[in-house]
């Protein structure tokens, strides 16, 4: 089966093609954006176009033996490279591993592709290591970097990089899309907003459960601005959660809040706030391993003296 770009990448695509028909594309590309709009569909779609052996002209075919090598997660000349484990860094060895292969032939005769998601995940070690790769390029050799916060990135390895970054994309696409995956626009147009108008993350809330489980999360917060529950009970619950994704959540329960019931008298020390959210979730996803009940107690400790101070 073929991996097809998604609808709302199509001009993004069109410019790939024309550059791969021109020869004119880069030894390494930096795909960048918000988490959930498809980077990682577009970074496996134009694997599969390069791998592709068929005569094909905009799409890979999904089904000669290279494409359906791929499929199987078995084909010699494509490496994807991510953590481990969840929350982990990617390690100076694993890059290691993927410079000793990307310097040699193609046993397909094609090209050779490696894809690293999320490349800002790279330890300083691993990302020092990629750097010769990239410094210096093998002929049709791509690599192609992923990553949702590409300022993590060092600046040598961004400006080596071609870089696409892509927008989330409008709520007219994302919603007819949803609403064709799922069959259901009723939940489309519900979960769409809580996803922040990214459409593969409103879809996975949808399938995962995660709809559930960020509604009881904004629960929990809004107990804890209320008084009903302690920030100690609330850090609790939360050391358990993927912090990562629970520092969003909150953030976007924050955006929703100042624009929705507290538009009419903002509070400002919400600003702050969002601050410490924003080097919370630093902090989170360094690798450092930080002691997570901690961190949502003071969290919590500062969230309530958010309101604590308008009073």
């Amino acid at each position: 089966m073929s991996s097809m770009p998604l609808p709302w990448q199509e001009s993004v695509w069109e410019s790939l093609n024309s550059r791969i028909d021109a020869g004119r594309l880069p030894h390494a590309v930096l795909i960048s954006g918000d988490s959930g709009i498809g980077k990682a569909r577009l970074a496996r779609a134009l694997t599969q176009r390069l791998i592709c052996s068929a005569e094909m002209v905009k799409y890979a075919c999904g089904t000669c033996k290279s494409c359906t090598l791929l499929a199987a997660g078995n084909h010699p000349d494509v490496t994807w490279l991510e953590p481990e484990e969840k929350g982990k860094p990617i390690k100076i060895d694993q890059v290691r591993a993927l410079c000793e292969s990307l310097s040699k032939t193609a046993q397909q005769g094609g090209w050779k592709v490696a894809v690293i998601a999320p490349a800002e995940t790279m330890n300083i070690s691993a990302a020092n290591a990629l750097l010769k790769n990239l410094e210096e390029p093998r002929a049709k050799t791509l690599l192609i970097l992923v990553s949702h916060r590409p300022g993590r990135l060092s600046a040598t390895i961004r400006s080596r990089c071609q870089k696409l970054s892509l927008p989330t994309p409008d709520s007219n696409s994302t919603l007819q899309w949803l609403t064709q995956v799922t069959g259901d626009q009723s939940a489309a147009e519900q979960v769409l907003p809580l996803a922040g108008g990214r459409p593969l993350l409103a879809l996975d809330y949808l399938q995962s459960g995660d709809l559930e489980q960020r509604a009881e999360f904004e629960r929990l917060v809004a107990d804890v601005r209320e008084g009903s529950l302690s920030p100690l009970a609330a850090a609790q619950h939360c050391q358990k959660l993927d912090g990562d994704q629970s520092i969003e959540w909150f953030s976007r329960y924050i955006h929703r809040l100042a624009t929705t019931d507290l538009a009419e008298r903002p509070n400002t020390a919400l600003f702050g706030f969002s601050d410490k959210l924003l080097r919370a979730r630093n902090w989170i996803v360094s690798g450092n391993n930080p002691n997570l009940q901690l961190l949502w107690e003071e969290l919590f400790m500062d969230w309530v003296m958010v309101f604590k101070a308008r009073k």
